[in-house]
Formats: C-alpha cells, sequence, structure tokens
C-alpha cells in the first residue's frame, strides 16, 4: 500500500470511538483452592519450616531475643563476607550496627547497583511458610527489591510468630497479609537461587543468591 493511503486509513481509524474488549477468555471470579495433603504434621511451625527449610539449603538458626549479632556473626564468618546491604524492614533494625561491629562495610542501600556491589543482603520477613521451608518478602516494607535477590549470601530476619502453615495462608488471604494493599513486588523464596535449563544440571546461584540463612527470631 502506498504512503498516502495508508496514513488516509489510519487516520480514519483513529477517528472511530474505540470498542470495548472482548475477551475470547473472560476472567472468572476466584473461589478458593482445593484442599491439599502434606506428609509431614505441622502442628510445630518453627520445627516443620526449620526441616523443610533445611531440606533445600538454608541455614536455619534459632534467634533468642538479643541475638541477632551473633546470628550475623556465624554468617560473616562463614561466607567470608566483607560488605553487605541492610533493608528496611523493621525485623532489620539494628542489623547495620551488628555489622559494622564485625567489621563489615554496610553500603547504602539505595537501588540495585549497592546490592549487587554487596556479598550479603539482610532482609526480614513478611512471614515463613512452614510447609515448604519458603520465606514471603515484600517490596515495601524492605524498601526496595535488590537487598534479597542481588547479593550471593541472604540472611533473612524471620519472626518465629508470624510463621504459617500452608502457602495458602497468605494468597488465600492477601488482604489481611496485605492491608494496605499489594506492594509493586511480593516474592516467595523457597531456598537459595537453583536453575536445571542446561542439560538439567542444577545450578545454584544463577538467578540469585546461592546461599541463604535464616535467623528465626523468638520472642
Amino acid at each position: 500500500m502506498e504512503r498516502g493511503p495508508f496514513l488516509a486509513r489510519l487516520r480514519e481509524r483513529l477517528a472511530a470511538p474505540l470498542q470495548p474488549a472482548v475477551s475470547a477468555h473472560p476472567v472468572e471470579a476466584y473461589t478458593g483452592t482445593a484442599a491439599a495433603a502434606y506428609l509431614r504434621p505441622l502442628d510445630d511451625l518453627a520445627a516443620a519450616f526449620a526441616e523443610e527449610a533445611a531440606a533445600l539449603g538454608v541455614v536455619v538458626r534459632r534467634v533468642a531475643p538479643g541475638g541477632v549479632a551473633g546470628f550475623l556473626a556465624e554468617v560473616v564468618a562463614a561466607r567470608g563476607v566483607r560488605s553487605a546491604v541492610v533493608s528496611r524492614d523493621p525485623e532489620a533494625a539494628g542489623a547495620a550496627t551488628a555489622l559494622q561491629a564485625l567489621g563489615v562495610r554496610v553500603l547504602p542501600f539505595d537501588g540495585p547497583a549497592s546490592a549487587a556491589a554487596a556479598d550479603l543482603g539482610v532482609t526480614g520477613a513478611v512471614c515463613g511458610i512452614a510447609a515448604t521451608g519458603s520465606i514471603v518478602v515484600a517490596a515495601d516494607r524492605a524498601g526496595g527489591r535488590s537487598a534479597s535477590l542481588l547479593p550471593p549470601v541472604h540472611a533473612a530476619l524471620v519472626p518465629a510468630r508470624s510463621l504459617v502453615a500452608t502457602p495458602t495462608a497468605v494468597l488465600g488471604r492477601l488482604p489481611e497479609v496485605f492491608p494496605q494493599g499489594l506492594p509493586s513486588q511480593v516474592v516467595i523464596i523457597t531456598g537459595p537461587s537453583r536453575t536445571g535449563d542446561i542439560e538439567l544440571v542444577l545450578v545454584r546461584g544463577v538467578h540469585g543468591p546461592g546461599h541463604v540463612w535464616v535467623g528465626l527470631l523468638e520472642e
């Protein structure tokens, strides 16, 4: 088609009123999920979480009140940490001071560049999921997305009282979990980053931290 007739046809189409979109697959109302059966009892949420997370390669430690500095000291020593970023999660308050006392350089958490340059990212968590050993992190309370995604080591401080039994306890009641509305990003982290995309060979740390530590904060 020549340029003139093409532009004329385009102007005609743009001048016409918009027609409502009709989807061949309309969205249906969400009515809930089928009940899932789990092989292990979930009565003791902390024990179940620790067992499931450890099976994924997560190092889990019970942290008594006032014991965050000791937990971080173990992480720093085990992984040779020299630099870190700390999220703005309330559970991570005081972590920067503890890390500096250990001789770790704490970088300002002001974007992906600083997180990518750090050996360790310290965050809190919305909650932990016992049945899968997962933790849930949210960008709004953390002040960003990258502290749990870019450093090669991730240390999460998770209140034991925040543990829930199954993923449905989070996904099935999002308005209760996030009363202010969903943040720009919610991530369910289940163990260190791993992929088997290349020749079905499992490789850790490709798309995120290769080492994950969780401090279960006891009251």
